[in-house]
């Protein structure tokens, strides 16, 4: 999702998008801004800035700048890599302003021209400017010219075949999900009878383990992927809270059996079975949003950019 103050930056410059995220060029020097997911605390903002490749001396110039400049720039944090430089702005109280985002820009240009960083309006992986464009690469914003750009379209396309090649298909994922929530459960499990607590935190921690196995079994990626890690996800929770309720009552001195038909017939025990289940569900539910309309797909996607 891109934020209006966002949309407002790409409106002014005429810069393009991606699906959560603008970008372009900026007096010569190239620049990505997007905002953390909604579900996000803090929320915080985000600015790349390409530097293609620049040396070690530089790189320590850059650093001793921006954190003699921190307090002015109000970014809470940077990293600076062999081609780019990453800030955070962490939005506790209030938003980050407009200005704050531009005052950051005309220092980076003004700091990058002093040190001979050089612009960045040409092709950001052989340094030609001729033919070039703007894309979206694995939504990230960048600039290629037509010859990288096929070569990049075609390296994705062999990965991705090489990778669909060794998936198997959406029951194998699924039961590979299954099989890495049980130790999920377990610990749900010991943690409701052995510490007295209710263990319900643990339903997100399960659908991460969940992912995993799904991964490790080689599951499709495909439109069914989210709902079946989703699916899997609401089965655990259930056996959880079926499976703590009969080792309680078990613990207690009553039979398998018995235990069940007690959660069966025992209204008193059938409510608090009821009301654990809806405490784990709410547990559950950003990992339920971040699955089924935030997480990216694995695929490998290199396209043409929009304009904003």
């Amino acid at each position: 999702m891109i934020f209006p103050k966002a949309k407002k930056i790409a409106k002014d410059l005429g810069w393009h998008k991606t699906n959560d995220s603008v970008f372009g060029l900026y007096k010569g020097y190239f620049f990505n801004v997007s905002d953390a997911s909604l579900i996000t605390t803090p929320q915080f903002k985000l600015v790349t800035a390409t530097t293609g490749n620049i040396t070690e001396e530089q790189k320590l110039q850059i650093k001793t700048e921006l954190n003699l400049n921190k307090r002015k720039l109000k970014f809470t944090l940077f990293e600076i890599s062999d081609n780019e430089i990453f800030f955070k702005f962490t939005e506790n109280v209030t938003l980050t302003q407009l200005k704050t985002v531009y005052s950051l820009f005309d220092f980076l240009v003004d700091l990058f021209k002093k040190l001979n960083v050089s612009e960045q309006n040409k092709c950001h992986n052989c340094g030609t400017n001729q033919k070039i464009n703007y894309y979206t690469l694995n939504d990230t914003g960048i600039i290629l010219c037509t010859t990288c750009f096929y070569q990049k379209n075609n390296s994705f396309y062999e990965i991705e075949k090489e990778r669909i090649s060794k998936e198997k298909n959406y029951l194998t994922g699924f039961l590979g999900s299954i099989v890495f929530s049980i130790p999920g459960i377990i610990f749900w499990i010991l943690f409701a009878v052995y510490l007295g607590r209710i263990a319900s935190g643990m339903a997100f921690v399960i659908i991460f383990t969940e992912l995993l196995g799904y991964d490790y079994f080689k599951g499709k990626h495909g439109k069914l992927t989210k709902y079946i890690i989703s699916l899997t996800n609401i089965i655990s929770i259930i056996i959880a809270n079926i499976m703590t309720v009969i080792v309680l009552f078990v613990k207690q001195g009553l039979t398998i059996n018995h235990a069940i038909l007690e959660l069966q017939t025992n209204q008193a025990i059938t409510n608090l079975f009821y009301q654990n289940i809806i405490i784990s569900f709410i547990f559950s539910l950003f990992a339920w949003i971040w699955i089924l309309f935030i997480m990216k797909d694995k695929k490998l996607v290199i396209k043409l950019a929009d304009k904003l």
